[in-house]
């Protein structure tokens, strides 16, 4: 039987010990500008190949300086998209910037199997603990990760001090899945089916050299409660 993350192991990896304020504060977390996973990316454009085979996340081909996300690669078939833009400047845009960086980092580890160890500069806390959980799922080489995530409506509802922040994002993982390597055929859904659409809230801090990085993320099912509802 295929091993999955079920939405119980998810919400225990993503559950938040401290309040999400604390943590910010004295973290070293960050994020770039966008939130939610799916299929969709920032422009409605689709990522293109480049010459090694690979696909670039659409936020991180805006890196090519040191204000904007970094650049990862993704293996064909599988793409990070974010539908929410950057903001202008600031320390929501270095939160911001913080989080993407470490949404693709975390993938890029994931797709690549584990042999992509860049995600452990852009996250700790518990938000490690969850990557190398999940990056364990894949190891073996008996599956694969196909499909598309896609983060939205990201926002940054709080700052402290300029040194840390929350950021909150919206994610569509229902386009992700489990694909086994050698039939290509699917092998099941990477988390649980009350986790296909989730909202996530990530603690980022600025550390002493500058970088913004995630510390502790804590998420929850989309709802439809309430009045507006949660990432619907």
């Amino acid at each position: 039987m295929r091993k999955r993350l079920t939405g119980v192991s998810l919400a225990a990896f993503l559950t938040l010990g401290l309040t999400l304020g604390t943590v910010a504060c004295g973290s070293g977390g960050g994020s770039n500008g966008s939130g939610d996973s799916g299929a969709l990316d920032p422009s409605g454009a689709t990522s293109s190949a480049n010459a090694a085979g690979t696909v670039a996340s659409p936020a991180a081909t805006a890196s090519g300086s040191a204000s904007g996300p970094r650049s990862f690669a993704f293996p064909q078939g599988f793409t990070v998209q974010f539908q929410t833009p950057l903001p202008a400047s600031g320390t929501q845009r270095a939160a911001m910037i913080g989080y993407e960086n470490y949404v693709d980092s975390l993938w890029a580890a994931v797709s690549s199997q584990g042999s992509d160890t860049a995600y452990r500069q852009y996250m700790g806390g518990n938000a490690l603990t969850f990557a190398d959980n999940l990056i364990a799922e894949f190891k073996n080489g008996d599956d694969k990760l196909s499909g598309t995530v896609v983060y939205f409506d990201i926002s940054v509802p709080q700052v402290f001090y300029g040194a840390g922040a929350v950021v909150q994002a919206c994610v569509d993982a229902s386009g992700l899945s489990m694909v086994n390597a050698e039939t290509g055929k699917t092998a099941g859904t990477v988390f649980d089916s009350s986790y296909q659409h989730y909202q996530e809230q990530a603690a980022t801090g600025k550390s002493a050299a500058g970088a913004w990085t995630v510390s502790h993320t804590e998420n929850s099912p989309a709802s439809s409660a309430g009045s507006s509802g949660v990432c619907i």
